[in-house]
């Protein structure tokens, strides 16, 4: 502004209304002059541009400052309960003399303790999946907390922010103080009975918070955590020159997903054996089987009664088992659960879950001991078919299964007599063809060879009791010779009289036998007959 009496010239300027110029000299009238000046404007246009950009890019916006608290809140509450077991020793030390003069000397092993044992082990993947309700209910009340200050200040740079906003016994310690308060005694019951499903959690914590001191050092906690983490907040509030307001929110969302999600060994802390992953069921019932279609052993679920894949599942899910039932014989028959949720809560909260979710207990998980008979049962059945189907060497097949069975089991088994075996093929050989026959109604055949059916099927099951042979003697769907044969497209050859030749040579060789042994058996009655006789 520049003023001048007479020949000088007085102006005033403003860079929103146009320009005055008032001349005045003795008793004249003043007269005004108006002109615009657009240069002006454009300068004042272009510092307006350059604050708006600046508040964009830099400070958040409303929603944005919220999230970034509430983020942070969740972010840090995994080393809330550091912070209230230090306070709790505070709280129960220091008004106490004895307790005092005990604990001389032992703050630093408990700070230490603290920070390098009792921090590290909660942000554990296991641990924070356990905290997460916990951090989701803070962080619902931080946030709105700071969000109703945030407005009633008129933002970071509003009239009453210096009272309120930038105040860290405000919004630090005041902000915490009442996520110490609100959050445990209501909010945290009704995020988990939402997010685990398990009625009774609020009664629960109204439980929990009604011990002694419980609110207080809850209190006390939050107002300690919000001091802390007021400074850490400042910077990204009201903006960071340079930075997008996006890349703090962006890291702390990337924090929130690596701390609650993406780490390994996520999952609530169980006891070892108290729960089977629900797609790790098919293996606690696997057994090892020939399967005649590839050739190979493989495991097979009596579960969902199909091949699930190489051998090692097998011994994966006898680990499995093996745990779950040690777990159930030393914890006094504690049930075992298909949910890792319903889990922790069966051991660490209410016993009472496994009558509330039948569904999800596991029962009946077989022992070892029927495994390994169901195992060996198959594997004969299934050799047999091989021999049958595919004409493999059942030398080589009975090998394999006999290194199976040994790894399994971890006890060496007896080699089934090969010879017993052959002769057992012969007859069930033949046993297929003639039931084969009959279903085809070859009148011829059923008259002629009708009476071999019977000798067959006592012969077989006599020498080999573990075959299953026909399709209603089934206890797993596709296990017998007739099924797999069938499902093998196994057809009989049209000649019966190589494989009734070889029968006959069995039977033949079978009553040799049967005569051998009755002879020996009546030599030796002679014999002692004959001595006690002499004796006289």
């Amino acid at each position: 502004m520049m003023i001048g009496c007479s020949s000088k010239l007085i102006i005033s300027t403003s860079c929103r209304a146009p320009l005055v110029a008032q001349c005045c000299r003795g008793q004249r009238s003043y007269r005004t002059i108006r002109w615009s000046s657009s240069s002006s404007q454009s300068q004042a246009a272009s510092v307006d541009s350059i604050t708006i950009n600046n508040i964009d890019h830099h400070q958040p916006p409303l929603l944005g400052r919220i999230a970034l608290v509430s983020g942070t809140t969740a972010l840090a509450t995994p080393a809330f309960p550091a912070l209230g077991f230090l306070y709790a020793v505070l709280r129960v030390t220091v008004p106490d003399a004895n307790a005092r003069k005990l604990m001389e000397g032992r703050w630093g092993t408990l700070l230490s303790f603290t920070t390098w044992t009792v921090l590290p082990n909660l942000y554990h993947g296991a641990v924070t999946s356990l905290i997460l309700p916990f951090a989701i209910s803070n962080a619902l009340v931080a946030g709105f907390s700071y969000g109703v200050i945030d407005v009633v200040s008129g933002g970071p740079k509003g009239n009453y922010a210096d009272l309120l906003l930038q105040k860290p016994w405000v919004t630090g310690a005041g902000i915490g103080a009442t996520v110490g308060y609100i959050a445990p005694n209501h909010v945290y019951g009704p995020v988990m009975e939402y997010a685990w499903q398990i009625e009774g959690m609020t009664q629960s914590m109204n439980y929990v918070m009604s011990v002694p001191f419980a609110s207080e050092v809850s209190v006390a906690t939050g107002a300690i955590a919000g001091m802390i983490l007021h400074p850490l907040l400042y910077y990204p509030i009201n903006g960071i020159s340079g930075i997008h307001w996006g890349f703090p929110l962006a890291a702390v969302t990337s924090a929130l997903y690596f701390i609650y999600y993406g780490r390994d060994e996520s999952g609530l802390p169980v006891p070892e054996g108290s729960y089977i992953d629900r797609s790790d069921l098919d293996l606690v019932d696997s057994i090892l089987r020939y399967n005649n279609t590839s050739g190979q052993i493989e495991t097979y679920s009596l579960k969902s009664e199909q091949f699930i894949g190489s051998v090692e599942k097998c011994f994966q899910g006898r680990e499995i088992a093996e745990s779950s039932r040690s777990y159930s014989s030393s914890c006094g028959n504690k049930v075992v659960f298909d949910d890792r949720l319903l889990a922790f809560v069966y051991n660490y909260w209410d016993i009472k879950t496994a009558t509330r979710y039948p569904d999800h207990v596991v029962s009946n998980i077989p022992s070892t001991s029927s495994l390994h008979a169901k195992q060996e049962s198959m594997l004969v059945t299934d050799a047999s078919v091989a021999t049958l189907l595919h004409k493999n060497d059942l030398e080589a097949i009975q090998t394999a299964i006999d290194d199976l069975d040994n790894k399994s089991s971890g006890v060496k088994q007896t080699t089934a007599d090969l010879k017993s075996r052959k002769e057992v093929n012969i007859a069930l050989e033949l046993l297929m063809m003639l039931q084969q026959a009959s279903k085809e109604e070859d009148e011829v055949l059923q008259k002629q060879y009708t009476d071999e059916i019977p000798k067959l099927e006592k012969y077989i099951r006599q020498k080999s009791p573990k075959i299953v042979l026909y399709t209603n003697d089934e206890v797993c769907k596709g296990e017998s010779v007739e099924s797999q044969l069938r499902n093998g497209g196994w057809e009989r050859p049209e000649n019966l009289s190589i494989a009734l030749e070889h029968w006959h040579h069995v039977q033949e060789e079978s009553y040799k036998s049967w005569r051998n042994k009755a002879l020996l058996a009546t030599s030796v009655v002679v014999s002692i007959g004959c001595s006690l006789l002499l004796s006289r």
